[in-house]
């Protein structure tokens, strides 16, 4: 039942997923499914021309509401992806049984399926799927948030050999000033060798900042509880940045 169709870009589709869908990406949890796709997700749901991309996105079938289909951007082609809710598309069958969030785990199987066909993924993440031993898609957000928006995200030292983000403190306090300015974001903050949570090469949501404080705020998936912590504990933890004030995803609406 899975598919795969090239349309050209302005082709548009009916039964987008609904505000109330859109919601629920902020409850849902990551007890499976990617990281970088389940904060990518949330954190574009915080604007609104975020949330107009993945009611573009991502649709009910007009003609099966058992399945949900996906489109992720390929040399300027949108390419449909029709995802079947009520049964494990092959390959993915933990994946239905531990992501019970149809919508997630249809946009988690069909970026699989995209990096089958076209192997785009970035090269870091190439190289590291040779020795992986889980069963995770293994990406970078930039590289998810341009196949699902159209457009590069704005990016701090992901693929650059660093440990945190120290050497790039003026470049984070500029973007951390912007934030502040306009509250209308959508970004990810991710950690790299460094271990937080007990965990390291982990995609958290970059909530808020708050400047007069010191302080940002971020979110993990799988406990969905935020956390706030001095900017320089930030800087000396995490390893880079990637996402979107909502401005840069006015033409892509």
């Amino acid at each position: 039942m899975l598919s795969r169709i090239n349309y050209p870009n302005f082709i548009s589709f009916k039964a987008s997923i609904s505000d109330k869908d859109i919601d629920n990406f902020e409850q849902a949890k990551q007890h499976f499914s990617d990281c970088y796709l389940m904060t990518t997700l949330e954190t574009l749901s915080h604007t609104p021309n975020g949330r107009k991309v993945l009611k573009k996105q991502i649709e009910y079938d007009d003609n099966n509401p058992n399945i949900i289909n996906c489109y992720l951007y390929n040399k300027g082609s949108r390419v449909k992806y029709s995802i079947p809710s009520n049964q494990a598309v092959k390959g993915y069958e933990k994946l239905y049984e531990k992501q019970d969030n149809d919508i997630i785990r249809a946009m988690d199987i069909s970026v699989g399926e995209y990096e089958k066909t076209y192997k785009a993924k970035p090269w870091i993440c190439r190289f590291s799927d040779n020795f992986k031993t889980y069963t995770f898609e293994n990406s970078l957000p930039s590289h998810f948030m341009k196949i699902l928006t159209g457009k590069e995200p704005r990016v701090i030292a992901e693929t650059d050999f660093n440990f945190d983000l120290n050497g790039y403190r003026a470049e984070v306090m500029h973007l951390f000033e912007h934030m502040e300015k306009e509250k209308n974001h959508s970004f990810v903050i991710a950690t790299g060798p460094k271990m937080l949570d007990g965990r390291t090469w982990h995609v958290y949501i970059l909530e808020d900042v708050d400047l007069k404080n010191n302080t940002i705020t971020v979110k993990e998936k799988r406990g969905n509880t935020p956390r706030t912590m001095s900017i320089d504990t930030a800087l000396n933890t995490f390893k880079y940045i990637a996402g979107y004030f909502n401005s840069d995803l006015e033409d892509k609406i």
